[in-house]
């Protein structure tokens, strides 16, 4: 047999491993939290099973967020594939990838140590979590579309900023919700005066932007979103979160 034709069978071989091994290892998804909890009780080894039994469950279901759960997120649920699984928890009103893996692994614990899984008592706090970020997303919404309407072109306006300092380094930033009000400090928060150049939204209506000729900066040595900025710059500032007069 020739070298080529030694190299050809070759690699059909290992096109067949392949394959074989591809669907071998094919991922069967659960439609629900309790097939879930089954799955792991019958592909989990004893030991594996009593480690995560004997733990603590705050601390065995946070121990596994970026291990097997992240192998649910993205094997159950993230992507294009089954939804009956997702579904189940967005009828729950549970939406995020990461507090699923955390139900499902609560539960686990919760069944190998033979107590009640208090499914309701479980997505409640995950619910109000995230309505809270939800009325405060509004909130800034509303926020920002009243500020751009209010300023016109060629208006003069103030900009507050947030600044986070680390190691000396200072950089002017936009807190997520649920977080909305905050007290501007001016011996480390940063203030910008400059002129409205343009109005405009990206997208959606509510998504809206100021672009600014910065003409003054209370601390010159600050950057903005990781960005540097000099007097003189023309700047586009999303005014979602912006505290602007």
């Amino acid at each position: 047999m020739t070298l080529q034709i030694t190299k050809i069978f070759l690699f059909i071989f290992l096109i067949c491993t392949t394959s074989c091994s591809s669907q071998q290892t094919k991922i069967i998804l659960p439609k629900n939290l309790d097939e879930a909890i089954l799955y792991f009780q019958q592909n989990w080894t004893k030991g594996q099973l009593d480690s995560f039994k004997l733990k603590n469950e705050s601390d065995a279901t946070i121990d596994l967020h970026f291990g097997a759960g992240m192998w649910v997120r993205n094997n159950w649920v993230r992507g294009d594939r089954d939804t009956a699984f997702t579904n189940y928890f967005h009828n729950l009103g549970i939406f995020a990838p990461d507090d699923i893996s955390s139900i499902v692994f609560t539960s686990l614990h919760r069944t190998l140590n033979k107590k009640a899984i208090d499914l309701n008592q479980q997505i409640e706090p995950y619910k109000k979590y995230w309505k809270e970020i939800t009325d405060c997303s509004e909130k800034k919404k509303t926020i920002a579309v009243t500020t751009y309407n209010r300023f016109k072109i060629g208006d003069n306006i103030t900009i507050f900023m947030p600044v986070d300092i680390s190691d000396s380094y200072r950089n002017a930033v936009l807190y997520d919700c649920p977080t909305i009000e905050w007290t501007f400090d001016p011996k480390k928060d940063l203030l910008i005066k400059g002129k409205i150049i343009e109005k405009f939204f990206i997208n959606d209506t509510s998504n809206v932007f100021f672009k600014v000729i910065i003409e003054s900066l209370n601390n010159s040595n600050t950057e903005i979103l990781m960005n540097p900025v000099k007097v003189g710059d023309k700047k586009d500032f999303s005014l979602y979160g912006l505290r602007v007069e």
